[in-house]
């Protein structure tokens, strides 16, 4: 069920703040299911079920695939070295685009002690 919630958060790890805002820093696609779950559930949840409902919203984060490096075409043949649009030298990137503080949540994801959730 995807709602959309105004809300604030804030993530800790132990007394450490690792996180404050709204999650604006989400792709839109990503952003109203993992706010509305966060606001619902980040009260009763234990710190196992807590870190795993984040993970399993921010899985998409980690993400790769094979682009081209001169017309950033996605490419799908897995075997393939070259771009079949424009025959460019194919590497292996994030689908999506890299944020610093997602990047620490995901890096502190395990040791995630509480959220508060502001509405």
């Amino acid at each position: 069920m995807e709602q959309k919630v105004n809300f604030f958060c804030k993530i800790y790890v132990d007394e450490d703040e690792i996180y404050s805002g709204d999650l604006s820093e989400i792709p839109e696609k990503f952003r109203n299911c993992i706010t509305w779950d966060i606001s619902e559930w980040a009260d009763s949840l234990g710190k196992r079920g807590m870190n795993e409902l984040l993970y399993s919203h921010l899985v998409w984060y980690e993400k790769k695939g094979l682009l081209c490096q001169d017309c950033s075409t996605k490419v799908e043949n897995l075997d393939s070295s070259q771009c079949n649009n424009c025959g460019g030298k194919v590497r292996e990137e994030y689908l999506y685009e890299r944020n610093a503080s997602i990047d620490k949540i995901m890096t502190c994801i395990g040791m995630i002690s509480r959220i508060q959730v502001s509405k």
